[in-house]
């Protein structure tokens, strides 16, 4: 039978008090770990290919595309309380792809929805139709300069509507610049 007060540190000693850190860190690290893993499993659902241009070779002058394949999912945005689509692509946390267009299901294939760059930062759903002669064809569903411009602008509006000038502040300068004229008047009455 196992004893396991051995492996249980007293409180007496500077060395029990680091094997206690050192469990106490693996611990939370494997919590960490299976909270993570718990997470990604449930949000990310999807996956996804996104086809991102380069720009135009200096040889041929032909776009270059690059092929980001990841795992997807729908995502709510801390700071706006907006719903993405969220693209991971990579392990680190910068390795991702937020879309404020969520993606139309009739356009996806099984589980896989296709995404394709028109611009820098501007993706979007893609279509994929098989042609015979050359393989796949991607079409986008739709250009979405003109949702994106509209999403820019009502994100900007809000921005405006918090930072307005409300009539407490417009009264506090106000009584300000009222006591800082009074200040002067008084400064030069008083040396005449």
């Amino acid at each position: 039978m196992v004893d396991f007060q051995q492996f249980i540190p007293g409180i007496g000693s500077v060395g029990s008090i680091a094997k206690m850190s050192v469990y106490g860190l693996l611990i939370g690290t494997c919590l960490a770990g299976g909270i993570k893993f718990v997470r990604d499993f449930v949000k990310y659902k999807y996956s996804a290919e996104v086809f991102k241009r380069r720009q135009e070779s200096f040889e041929d002058n032909l776009p270059q595309a690059q092929i980001i394949s990841g795992k997807a999912g729908y995502f709510t945005r801390k700071s706006t309380g907006r719903n993405v689509f969220r693209i991971k692509y990579g392990k680190m946390p910068w390795e991702r792809i937020e879309l404020t267009k969520l993606p139309d299901p009739k356009y996806m294939i099984g589980n896989k929805v296709y995404y394709m760059q028109l611009q820098k930062d501007n993706f979007v759903q893609a279509k994929v139709s098989i042609d015979w002669d050359s393989g796949l064809k991607l079409e986008p569903v739709e250009d979405d300069l003109k949702y994106g411009a509209m999403q820019d602008i009502l994100e900007k509006d809000g921005v405006l509507e918090q930072k307005r000038l409300t009539p407490l502040v417009a009264g506090i300068i106000v009584t300000g610049v009222i006591l800082v004229a009074g200040i002067i008047v008084f400064y030069f009455l008083s040396k005449a």
